[in-house]
């Protein structure tokens, strides 16, 4: 059973796209950041409203007892503060591989394709970039792909080298 668990294990490692999850990272990284900065909040502000108007099981725990809606705010803030750790170390691994790459001549083709918006809802097009960079499309594409390529390794390390 074992042998068949670490043979599909690897089966699922070789057909892992490791590029399309570098870009998934990419464009999820400013929005971690502000969960990041909303649990924060949420943790260390007194005034912050804790109780959301609708009971949802996503956002709060309750206490295993007869009275099922009673709150349990231990229990909540212990799992806040387990959701922030995790987003902040998968932040910080971000960051790290960016730092990186930041010297590179078309770093800037990152920061306007996965962190920048035209305006607060659209995001810039590789026409919108190459005409910000004054460089052609084609050179666009290609120059993202490469700082991609390299994210992916710092990202997943070797096993990144199979896609």
């Amino acid at each position: 059973m074992e042998v068949i668990l670490k043979a599909k294990e690897q089966r699922d490692n070789e057909q892992r796209n490791y590029f399309k999850d570098t870009e998934k990272l990419l464009y999820s990284y400013p929005v971690l950041k502000e969960k990041i900065d909303l649990d924060q909040e949420l943790l260390f502000n007194p005034d912050a409203v804790i109780y959301p108007k609708e009971k949802s099981k996503d956002i709060i725990r309750y206490l295993n007892s007869s009275n099922a809606s009673e709150f349990d705010i231990d229990q909540y803030t212990e799992s806040v503060k387990s959701t922030m750790i995790k987003t902040r170390a998968e932040v910080v691994r971000i960051e790290r591989a960016l730092k990186c790459i930041e010297d590179d001549k078309y770093y800037k083709i990152i920061e306007l394709k996965y962190f920048l918006k035209k305006n607060s809802q659209e995001q810039y097009t590789y026409e919108d970039i190459a005409f910000i960079l004054e460089k052609d499309e084609s050179t666009i594409r290609r120059n993202k792909n490469r700082l991609i390529t390299k994210l992916k390794l710092y990202l997943f390390g070797a096993e990144a080298l199979t896609s």
